[in-house]
């Protein structure tokens, strides 16, 4: 968002859009001006806040998700390991009655 100032030496209206630069040149009379320092102080705090937001993000993602994630996978295998188990256990007897029938 711009934010309009005059110029400190013919009073034109000049436009600040954010960034790092706090000088700001006239388009009418070519001097360099002073940015209000209201302006880029807020401007730097966007920056800086936008920053720590993502690197919020990535501790959360390392922190939560990441082990979330693994936790699922162990818990999705062990469940899985568990009806494999079940199901050879259950169709165990019946190869072995199988094998008997056919090897005797």
């Amino acid at each position: 968002m711009a934010q309009t100032f005059n110029c400190s030496s013919c009073g034109a209206a000049m436009e600040y859009t954010g960034g790092s630069e706090h000088r700001v040149t006239c388009l009418y009379c070519g001097i360099s001006v002073a940015v209000p320092e209201e302006f880029w102080r807020e401007a730097e705090e966007k920056q800086t806040l936008n920053k720590w937001g993502k690197y919020l993000i990535i501790f959360l993602v390392i922190v939560v998700g990441i082990p979330t994630c693994l936790g699922l996978i162990g818990t999705i295998l062990g469940i899985g390991g568990s009806l494999i188990g079940i199901v050879i256990g259950f169709l165990g007897p019946i190869f072995a009655a199988l094998v008997k029938l056919f090897i005797h």
